[in-house]
C-alpha cells in the first residue's frame, strides 16, 4: 500500500515522488548560484516568480498554513490576555519551525522524500497507517470548520439584507442541508487541481480583512481608545485552549516535502531559508491581525473577528467572499481525505467505495457542522490533537528513533531536549483540545 502517494494528491500534485536531480543539474549548480549572486535584490524580490523558486515555495507554504483559522486569533486575548496570547503565538511559531528543522534534517540524512515515507522508514508501517489516520481526522475536522464558517458568513450577509435574528437556527439547518446537496457534485470530482487557485484568493481576502481592520482602528476607533479596557494577563486553564487553537495556524508540514521535491537546487540550507521566512511572515501577519482586531472590540471580540463589525459594508463584502471560498474549500479538502481512506482499505480503483466514501464524508461533516457550530472549539481540537501529532509528536519520535539508531544515547542533549519538547507541547496541546470543548 503506497500511502505516501496521497501527499501528492493532497497538495496539488507539487511533487513527483522523487527529487533525484540529474547530473547536468548538479554540474550547472555552481553557475546557477553565480548568476543568482549577480542578480539585483530588486529583481530577485519583485521579478517573475518561477516554479521551484524560493519565493514561490515560501508563498506556497504560507498558503498551506494561513486560512480561516487565523480569523479566530483576535478573540485569544479575551480568554487569555493580550501579552499571554502574544507569547503563546511566538511559542507556536518556534515549535513549528523546530519540527520543520528536525523533519528536514532526518529526510535529507536518510534520503526520504515524503512525510509518510519518512514515518514508515523510522517508525514502521503501523505508524505510517497511524499518520494516515491522523491526516484523515485533521482534514475531516477542517471540512467541518469550512461548512460552519460558510453558514456563519452567509448568515451575517443575510442580516444585512434584512433577515430577522430569530431565523438564525433555521438558516443554519436549511442552509447546511442545501450546502451539502449543492456541494456534493463538486466533491464527486476526482480532479480538483484547477480549484487550487481558491487558496490564493483566500489569502488575498485575508489580506483585505487585515488592511480594513487596521484602517478601522486608526480612522474610527483611535480617538475613543481606552487602554483601561485591555486585559494584558489572564492566567487560567483556557491558556491551553488558546495554545491549541493558535497552533492550528502554523500547521503546514504536509507541504514541506512536496516543496522540497519541486525546489530548484534543493538543499537543507535552502529549505531552512523557506521555513524561516514563511514562519516569520505568518507570525507578523497573525500578531498584527490579533492585536488590532482585539484593540477595536476588546472583550466584545467575537470568536470570528469579521462577525464583530455588523453593519459595516466593507466587512460584509469580506464575509460574502469568504462564504464563496468556503464552498470550494470543502471539496478541495475532502478529496485528499477520501483518497487516503481508499488507500487504507485498499479500494483505490473501486467506484462503489469511491461513492460511498464521498457520501459519508460529505454528509457526516455537514451534520456535525449543523449540530455543533462551535468553530473555535474545533480549531482547538485540530491544533491540540491532530495537528500536534503531525507537527510535534511524530517529528520528535522520528528524530529520536533515528538518532538512537545512529548510536546516540538517551542522555545526549539533543535527544533529551527533543523528548522534553514532545512531552510538554503534547500534553499542553491535548489538554487545550479538551479545554476548548468545555469553555469555547
Amino acid at each position: 500500500m503506497k500511502i505516501e502517494n496521497s501527499e501528492n494528491d493532497i497538495y496539488n500534485h507539487l511533487q513527483d515522488d522523487a527529487i533525484n536531480q540529474t547530473q547536468d543539474n548538479l554540474d550547472d549548480q555552481g553557475q546557477l548560484e553565480q548568476n543568482a549572486q549577480n542578480t539585483s535584490w530588486f529583481a530577485r524580490t519583485c521579478g517573475t516568480m518561477k516554479k521551484g523558486s524560493l519565493r514561490q515555495s515560501i508563498i506556497a507554504l504560507m498558503c498551506a498554513a494561513m486560512g480561516s483559522g487565523m480569523l479566530s486569533f483576535p478573540s485569544n486575548p479575551v480568554q487569555s490576555g493580550l501579552i499571554n496570547s502574544i507569547i503563546l503565538m511566538i511559542i507556536c511559531a518556534l515549535l513549528s519551525r523546530f519540527s520543520m528543522h528536525i523533519l528536514m534534517k532526518c529526510a535529507f540524512k536518510n534520503n526520504q522524500h515524503s512525510y509518510a515515507e519518512l514515518v514508515k522508514f523510522a517508525l514502521g508501517s503501523k505508524m505510517q497507517k497511524f499518520y494516515s489516520v491522523d491526516m484523515i481526522c485533521y482534514t475531516f475536522g477542517a471540512i467541518v470548520c469550512y461548512q460552519i464558517l460558510f453558514i456563519q458568513f452567509l448568515w451575517q450577509v443575510l442580516l444585512i439584507c434584512g433577515f430577522d435574528q430569530s431565523y438564525q437556527d433555521q438558516v443554519r439547518y436549511i442552509g447546511g442541508a442545501l450546502f451539502m446537496i449543492l456541494n456534493f457534485p463538486i466533491s464527486m470530482m476526482k480532479d480538483l487541481y484547477s480549484l487550487r487557485y481558491f487558496t490564493v484568493v483566500q489569502i488575498i481576502i485575508i489580506a483585505y480583512i487585515l488592511v480594513i481592520i487596521i484602517i478601522y482602528f486608526f480612522t474610527e476607533f483611535s480617538n475613543l481608545f481606552d487602554d483601561s479596557k485591555i486585559v494584558y494577563f489572564d492566567f487560567n486553564i483556557e491558556l491551553t485552549s488558546t495554545f491549541a487553537s493558535t497552533f492550528f495556524g502554523f500547521i503546514c508540514h504536509q507541504l514541506i516535502f512536496p516543496i522540497r521535491s519541486e525546489l530548484n537546487r534543493s538543499s537543507f540550507r535552502r529549505m531552512s531559508k523557506i521555513f524561516n521566512r514563511a514562519i516569520f511572515s505568518e507570525l507578523i501577519i497573525y500578531l498584527t491581525l490579533m492585536i488590532f482586531g482585539y484593540l477595536t472590540l476588546f472583550q466584545q471580540t467575537p470568536k470570528i473577528i469579521i462577525d464583530g463589525y455588523v453593519g459595516n459594508i466593507e466587512f460584509t463584502f469580506a464575509q460574502a467572499f469568504f462564504a464563496f471560498i468556503m464552498f470550494f474549500a470543502v471539496p478541495i479538502n475532502l478529496n485528499p481525505s477520501r483518497y487516503t481512506i481508499l488507500q487504507l482499505i485498499d479500494k483505490e480503483n473501486n467506484w462503489n467505495a469511491y461513492v460511498i466514501c464521498t457520501v459519508v464524508l460529505q454528509y457526516s461533516t455537514g451534520i456535525i457542522a449543523m449540530i455543533y457550530p462551535n468553530v473555535k472549539a474545533i480549531f482547538g481540537l485540530l491544533g491540540g490533537i491532530f495537528g500536534m501529532i503531525m507537527v510535534i509528536v511524530l517529528p520528535c519520535l522520528i528524530y529520536i528513533k533515528l538518532e538512537l539508531k545512529d548510536g546516540k544515547k538517551w542522555l545526549d542533549f539533543n535527544i533529551m531536549f527533543t523528548f522534553l519538547i514532545m512531552i510538554v507541547a503534547g500534553i499542553s496541546g491535548f489538554t487545550g483540545a479538551i479545554v476548548s470543548q468545555i469553555y469555547s
